[in-house]
């Protein structure tokens, strides 16, 4: 049965194998072979938990070895990029949630409308319609200080290179392009 979940574990098979390896164990005595390869197994399906749990078994019976734990290390090491990404995600959907929805940059003196969204306070204009929900802009508040600081305080480069681009933005309107353009780079390299 031992040979048979080898054959399933090094064809990439691992839940097979955690199969024959569970067979192998009710039948038989443990051995250091079979734990190893219970635990690796379990690890290489992403049960962490349950292969720690069979390595302890292992040290109960001789030491192991560090090269016989890189499977389990390995599915650690798995198991936290996947956090990460998670983590990442989240992190990502937070800055959307501070992004304007008519410039996509990071909100620079974010005023909210009467229909709840926010928006720069240079990329709003009274008359037009959300563009997230559609209704009439009637009304602008004042710039939203609260959005403002945590804006500032969670993304302070990407929050100064929002407001060089917009200050470019007034220079441009008002016809100074150097000045417009020397904001332009600015916020680019601050963006970098």
């Amino acid at each position: 049965m031992t040979e048979l979940a080898k054959e399933a574990f090094a064809s990439r098979n691992y839940r097979l194998a955690v199969e024959m390896y569970e067979r192998s164990l009710k039948q038989q005595a443990p051995s250091f072979e079979v734990l190893v390869g219970y635990g690796d197994s379990l690890a290489k399906c992403g049960r962490i938990r349950e292969s720690i749990g069979v390595y302890s078994r292992c040290l109960a019976v001789g030491s192991v070895p560090p090269e016989r734990l890189k499977h389990l290390a390995n599915a650690l090491l798995d198991e936290l990029s996947g956090a990460a990404t998670t983590a990442t995600g989240f992190r990502r959907k937070i800055e959307t949630s501070f992004a304007c929805s008519l410039c996509e940059g990071t909100l620079c003196q974010p005023v909210t409308t009467n229909c709840g969204h926010t928006y720069c306070k240079n990329c709003v204009e009274p008359g037009k319609s959300c563009r997230v929900c559609g209704q009439k802009i009637v009304a602008v508040s004042e710039t939203n200080v609260l959005v403002q600081r945590l804006v500032e305080k969670w993304w302070p480069r990407e929050a100064e290179a929002s407001r060089a681009r917009h200050e470019g933005d007034i220079l441009m309107k008002e016809g100074h392009l150097g000045q417009a353009l020397e904001r332009y780079n600015l916020a680019v390299h601050l963006g970098e």
